[in-house]
């Protein structure tokens, strides 16, 4: 009987509903379906369901309809427009929401609403819009991040007055700081695939609760594409093909995307290759940046050849060639178990070290050779994530990674016979655990285990390129080394009320170095080395909203950097005529974080995001003089260089703030507007190296479903030479002598256009104008001088 009325219940529902006009809602980029937009006209209401269907029976044909949803901008129109228009509704998300979801402030996912963290998100879709050549580019399209470039292959980005490993890198979950980061520019940032990215997260301040150390001055956490699982019974298949050109560069990039997918197991492929010629610099600016002359490619033959540039403004050599390579299988047999298996792998060519390649020495220039050689990068990992209402748990995430790293240093000074080969080989093994248990609706605690350890392998050859004999040199670093560590985490969050939320945490880190020098090649006091360093650190922060249109974040936290490797027992040069020592007896470094963030949204029609800042380094890690070998010189590679060491200052103090403001004019066009200023010296007052200048953008922007046009203006401020920090004052051959004749770095600014034309569902054009006006500028502390007038064309199909 109960059967014979479900029946016929289900019958008078069809029957009631056959006939009745429906519209479907969905994401005018991504096609998604919407549920739970709100429909309102001044006598009747609805929403969609989980479909994105809503019935418009009781809704008038013309009168006007209100279609709502807090990620999206709203949107009228009649019931008339909507039939006519297929009963298909797109609505575009929201530019100015407060509510995005993200995941690495605790390793899972949280709405920006309820943390306390400034952190900000890059999509796919902007990677679409921007086009960026590499990862270093891709975070230079957001404010607060500042990127420094000592050749074109690389990008070290400054984030708070830190950088190099005061940053820390995160991939899929997996830390990619290494044993042998320097406290020098970083370029590794760009092994990581621009093409093959979800979605980028970056946590400004220190984030050593959740990760430990290194994430001083903040975390780029980098989320490569996930396989998509069918969502039907049949096997589903989808894929992209992209590629670019820019004429700056005459870059050449080829991608492709393919996932295969079914209801419980899926696999995603994704390759990118780029060939970058050399680069040219803009026709309107400082003549000390012209390449006017360089030393000749050709096969050396006992004297180099110095050649006239034909074209001064062509920075001969840096161009390379990457390719990358992501796999990664899914299976997920219930809804509460999701294993995941991961493989990528970066490599470059030869990258041309071009801030070395343009060094004189007594009118001349000083290197024949000085490149890095292929830097390889490679990453498998497995992650297995599991639900399930514990005791101890609601959620468990178990992710173990291996890395294998090779990076090389080849120099030959102008005229010599030998070349100079240094080689690093790392095996880095990684072990994260970590936990979510919410007890009730208003708190939820969040907590895990930390373990890595990396082996470092160094050798050093020197070739002669005349007779290809070789000999062996000393290392960079001590052959063997090791370097690792041990950390346990929490990170409790309370709803205090419906309008606070407070969150503390804490962690314990253990770290652990060991490692023999090569001293038949130095006369060294010490041969050996061990370092055992902890520390304790811990955050508290309070979210507070004193209506929906308001949000603010007050936060306290403290970091801590462990000497590594690179810090502790390499031997190099750090620019002409000095020579950078081991030092035993050097300390870990910590600081002392303290910030207000105010978010303020007005009607979804703008927002405005204010953060001031300020962090106190103790025992900052920074290169000064060194008397530790009891000797002020010692001969290095054939020159005698004064001595160097990484040393701990007393104390360095940073602070700044930055301004975000966007409006909606309309749904269509908007304004954005980003401002950075920063401040930073040590206790003997002395500048510090990777505090930026000023810097900022200002952007136009107009979106439609099948247009974005954004019209934009990046801008940097001056640093004077009494604001260079003293090794950069060491550098005139990267600055511009002012009226004294000391090194300064000018201001500049460029006008750009991008844009991006979706000519049908698979099909999207994109093109941009960089640097319209040509204009010559070398951002701070960077070797390579940035591209002149740069035109840059690409096309996407889906598959």
């Amino acid at each position: 009987m109960k059967k014979l009325y479900l029946i016929l219940f289900l019958t008078f529902l069809i029957i009631s509903t056959r006939g009745q006009s429906t519209v479907q809602v969905m994401n005018a980029l991504t096609g998604q379906v919407i549920e739970g937009v709100i429909l309102i006209s001044d006598n009747f209401s609805t929403q969609t369901n989980a479909e994105g269907i809503a019935v418009l029976s009781g809704f008038r044909e013309k009168e006007r309809i209100l279609f709502k949803h807090s990620s999206y901008l709203s949107l009228v129109t009649t019931r008339e427009k909507i039939e006519r228009q297929g009963k298909v509704v797109l609505l575009a998300e929201s530019p100015i929401r407060l509510d995005e979801v993200v995941i690495s402030a605790n390793r899972w996912e949280q709405t920006k609403t309820e943390i306390p963290y400034t952190i900000k998100t890059i999509s796919a879709e902007e990677i679409l819009h921007y086009n960026p050549q590499t990862t270093a580019d891709l975070l230079g399209t957001k404010g607060g991040i500042f990127i420094q470039k000592s050749q074109m292959g690389g990008g070290s980005p400054m984030i708070r007055g830190f950088a190099a490993n005061r940053v820390l890198i995160v991939v899929d979950g997996i830390r990619m700081n290494n044993a042998i980061y320097r406290n020098g520019n970083l370029h590794n940032v760009i092994s990581v695939d621009a093409q093959s990215l979800d979605n980028t997260e970056v946590i400004f301040g220190p984030g050593a609760v959740i990760y430990g150390s290194d994430a001083l001055g903040g975390v780029m956490s980098f989320n490569t594409f996930n396989p998509k699982l069918s969502t039907s019974d049949k096997f589903e298949t989808f894929g992209k093909i992209y590629s670019r050109y820019s004429s700056a560069n005459f870059e050449k990039t080829v991608h492709g995307t393919y996932n295969f997918g079914r209801q419980k197991w899926a696999a995603v492929v994704s390759s990118t290759y780029t060939d970058f010629d050399d680069l040219k610099m803009g026709n309107n600016g400082q003549e000390e940046y012209l390449r006017t002359e360089y030393v000749s490619n050709k096969k050396y033959s006992g004297e180099d050849q110095i050649l006239q540039n034909e074209n001064n403004r062509i920075q001969r050599y840096t161009g390379y060639r990457q390719f990358n390579i992501l796999g990664k299988l899914r299976y997920r047999p219930t809804e509460n178990l999701d294993i995941l298996l991961s493989a990528q792998h970066s490599q470059t060519g030869d990258i041309p070290r071009y801030d070395r390649l343009i060094e004189y020495n007594e009118e001349q220039l000083k290197y024949g050779n000085w490149y890095y050689g292929p830097q390889k990068w490679t990453l498998f990992s497995g992650r297995v994530q599991y639900e399930k209402d514990d005791v101890l748990f609601d959620k468990i995430s178990i992710l173990a990674g291996y890395q294998c790293y090779t990076e090389s240093r080849n120099d030959r000074k102008r005229n010599n016979d030998w070349l100079r080969s240094r080689e690093e080989n790392l095996d880095i093994f990684s072990l994260n655990v970590d936990f979510g248990k919410s007890f009730d609706k208003t708190s939820e605690l969040f907590y895990g285990f930390e373990g890595y350890l990396n082996k470092v392998g160094s050798t050093g050859i020197s070739t002669n390129l005349l007779n290809n004999e070789v000999e062996e040199i000393a290392p960079r670093y001590p052959d063997g080394s090791e370097y690792g560590s041990i950390a346990g985490y929490y990170s409790f969050h309370y709803n205090i009320s419906k309008k606070v939320i407070f969150q503390m945490g804490s962690r314990f880190t253990y770290t652990h170095l060991q490692g023999t020098f090569a001293n038949r090649f130095y006369n060294l006091p010490f041969d050996t080395f061990t370092m055992n360093n902890s520390a304790f650190n811990g955050s508290l922060g309070l979210v507070w909203h004193p209506t929906t249109e308001w949000q603010i974040n007050i936060h306290g936290s403290t970091g801590f950097r462990s000497p590594n490797i690179d810090d502790a027992a390499k031997v190099f040069d750090s620019e002409p005529g000095n020579v950078v020592v081991p030092n035993p007896d050097l300390k870990p470094e910590y600081a002392r974080n303290f910030e207000l963030n105010i978010l303020r949204s007005h009607n979804n029609k703008a927002k405005m995001e204010f953060t001031l800042f300020y962090t106190w380094l103790k025992d900052a890690m920074v290169r000064r003089a060194y008397d530790g070998l009891g000797q002020d010189s010692i001969m290095y590679d054939g020159e005698m260089s004064k001595v160097e060491a990484l040393v701990n200052a007393e104390s360095a103090t940073i602070f700044g703030a930055n301004i975000n403001l966007e409006i909606l004019f309309t749904n269509q066009w908007r304004t954005r507007h980003d401002l950075t200023f920063t401040k930073g010296e040590d206790s003997e007052g002395l500048p510090l190296r990777h505090v930026p200048p000023t810097f900022g953008n200002s952007h136009l922007i107009f979106e439609n479903q099948h247009w974005f046009i954004d019209l934009f203006i990046n801008y940097s401020g001056k640093l004077a030479f009494n604001e260079l920090a003293p090794d950069e004052q060491a550098k005139p051959h990267l600055y511009v002598p002012d009226e004294n004749g000391n090194p300064y770095s000018p201001s500049w600014w460029t006008m750009n256009l991008k844009s991006s034309y979706k000519v049908n569902p698979k099909i999207i054009l994109t093109g941009g104008i960089e640097n319209i006006l040509n204009k010559r500028y070398r951002p701070y502390s960077s070797g390579i001088v940035s591209p002149g007038i740069n035109f840059v064309v690409s096309a996407s199909l889906k598959i």
